[in-house]
């Protein structure tokens, strides 16, 4: 099977998902957002993050064409991953909205609790590295939250996720040369390297599934 990866921004990119995606056999094909023509084909949709806000769509025309695929994704019963922006963009194609977070951003490592269909993931610590959060669409299912934010949620063959599994010391020292932020978050995501994995392949198992 071949898989549409949207990428948002040069430094934010498939990360430690690309062996996760290729154990299952799935091959991925990775594609700039601004060069998006909105005609592509593919047989699954990841939508990965960004610094733009999905309300931003006037500086960022992408980000429009990005919703036309999810919603023609989501209407052919294809799989969808958002991540983080790629979970804003997918609330936003189901008729959620997006906004900036009222209780402020969430970043470096922090927990969300599994429930639902994941409940038994209980709760974990995850990367974060968002200011701005999305409702719940018509239809979906909460799967996580954080004391903040809704964290995770499915519709159909699609699953957003609010927070970062995709992650690796490196990605993340460039997200802090490029972005600010604490210097800290390297080593703190390193030394959790193995669970964000074993979440990972879970979480992705469990949406091919």
């Amino acid at each position: 099977m071949m898989f549409l990866v949207i990428q948002n921004y040069p430094i934010e990119g498939l990360g430690t998902l690309k062996q996760v995606l290729d154990s299952k056999g799935i091959r991925t094909l990775t594609v700039s957002a601004e060069d998006l023509t909105g005609k592509e084909e593919f047989e699954g949709l990841i939508v990965l993050g960004g610094p733009m806000g999905v309300y931003e769509m006037e500086k960022y025309p992408h980000l429009r064409r990005e919703v036309d695929l999810i919603q023609k994704a989501i209407a052919e019963d294809k799989r969808v991953l958002g991540i983080c922006l790629g979970a804003q963009l997918l609330s936003y194609a189901l008729g959620g909205k997006v906004v900036k977070g009222a209780f402020g951003p969430e970043l470096g490592i922090g927990k969300v609790k599994f429930m639902g269909k994941l409940a038994n993931l209980g709760e974990v610590e995850v990367f974060q590295w968002h200011g701005d959060t999305f409702s719940l669409p018509e239809g979906s299912e909460l799967l996580a939250y954080s004391e903040k934010y809704f964290q995770a949620f499915s519709f159909s063959h699609a699953l957003g996720l609010q927070f970062h599994v995709e992650v690796d010391g490196k990605m993340v020292e460039e997200w802090i040369r490029e972005y600010g932020g604490n210097q800290d978050w390297v080593k703190e995501v390193e030394i959790r390297q193995n669970s964000l994995l074993r979440i990972a392949s879970y979480l992705v198992e469990w949406w091919l599934r």
